[in-house]
């Protein structure tokens, strides 16, 4: 697609029609009957193991996306400690992360292993609906993390009568509604470019079908700024009084106990008063929002730069794209690295299902201990 980070399908499609029309002015013209002869080059052979290795690649990602993404659903709902409101919002991140490995990563790959579209013509736009869809979805539900934790740090006396779950609910509910209402609701009404269905007649541009997603310029702007740069921009504001607010907090309780590191009559250190506020609300939060800007900008970059003077190869182009794909991969990483609670219980499921793996022991003991 041609318009920020919604349009990563178009950027795949696109590109390799390109060269698909290029492989097809240098090829062997058929003779009649449509039977022409055969050529058999070495040239040939290894593009399609390359074609193939690269497909296995891509599928072994898809497969680590959604076993990542499926471990924080079974985390959340085998863990009581875990089913809370704040986690809401983990939970939905992570469904839109396995709706980004199962219905545009999949598609994707096809692609990338074809070099045309083998899905049919009906399921095109239904592709270019959720990569539109899946591509805002999860920076809209980090913004809402964002939001989520603002009042549990500034206003944590009163976090639990401000974000209780119907609230959190209406967030997420708001939230998915704003990502559909701009991708299923004008793609599959013909909004997005009315003069140019390239949607319906995917060989409009070439012999062979492809999936080629063309917007218009105002509803390129107007969906990568509701969708891409305001929640951007308000995660990175909120990210900001955050670690501010929680630096502050940090400091005065240090304060309270030097230099005696005595607090309640309790020996206490400041880094075990400290990461509470630092480690668990600010450095996971900054380090979600930072993993989704690193892997989505330089698309954003290319794909603007490419609209002015399409001067981006089409391998680069492709490879930032997947990227961008591959920030639903990090997301369930980040969480037992940079979260307490989520460390443990990925440590006892992982004990559950491989007993031999006696490291994970010692683990689990020195993760309890902290």
């Amino acid at each position: 697609m041609n318009f920020s980070s919604l349009g990563s399908s178009e950027g795949l499609t696109s590109r390799f029609s390109d060269t698909v029309l290029s492989a097809q002015t240098n090829a062997t013209p058929l003779v009649a009957g449509g039977v022409g002869p055969v050529v058999h080059d070495v040239a040939t052979e290894s593009i399609t193991v390359g074609r193939i290795l690269t497909g296995v690649t891509l599928f072994c990602i898809i497969l680590l996306t959604i076993a990542g993404n499926v471990l924080v659903f079974v985390a959340v709902s085998s863990n009581k400690k875990l089913r809370t409101v704040s986690n809401f919002f983990i939970v939905s991140l992570s469904f839109a992360d396995i709706l980004v490995a199962t219905m545009v990563m999949v598609p994707a790959t096809m692609n990338e292993i074809f070099q045309k579209w083998i899905l049919g013509n009906g399921f095109c736009s239904i592709w270019a609906s959720f990569d539109v869809m899946l591509c805002s979805a999860p920076i809209l539900n980090v913004c809402l993390i964002s939001l989520d934790r603002y009042p549990a740090i500034m206003t944590p006396l009163r976090y639990n009568a401000l974000m209780t779950h119907s609230r959190a609910l209406l967030l997420l509910s708001s939230a998915w509604t704003i990502a559909i209402c701009t991708s299923f609701v004008p793609i599959q009404n013909g909004w997005h470019n009315p003069d140019l269905p390239s949607l319906e007649n995917l060989t409009i541009f070439s012999a062979e079908p492809q999936c080629i997603f063309i917007v218009s310029l105002p509803y390129a702007l107007t969906a990568s700024t509701v969708t891409i740069l305001l929640p951007i921009i308000i995660a990175f504001v909120l990210y900001y009084r955050v670690s501010k607010e929680a630096k502050r907090q940090a400091f005065f309780v240090g304060t309270l106990i030097a230099p005696s590191h005595v607090l309640l009559g309790k020996d206490v250190s400041n880094k075990s008063l400290r990461e509470p506020f630092t480690r668990k609300a600010t450095v996971t939060l900054g380090v979600i929002v930072g993993a989704y800007v690193v892997t989505w900008a330089p698309f954003l970059v290319c794909n603007i730069t490419d609209a002015f003077c399409r001067c981006i190869p089409p391998k680069v182009f492709t490879g930032f794209v997947w990227l961008g794909y591959c920030n639903s991969l990090i997301n369930p990483i980040i969480y037992p690295l940079f979260m307490r609670d989520f460390r443990k219980v990925y440590i006892k499921l992982l004990q559950g299902c491989c007993p031999r793996l006696s490291f994970l022991k010692k683990a689990s003991k020195a993760t309890m201990r902290r």
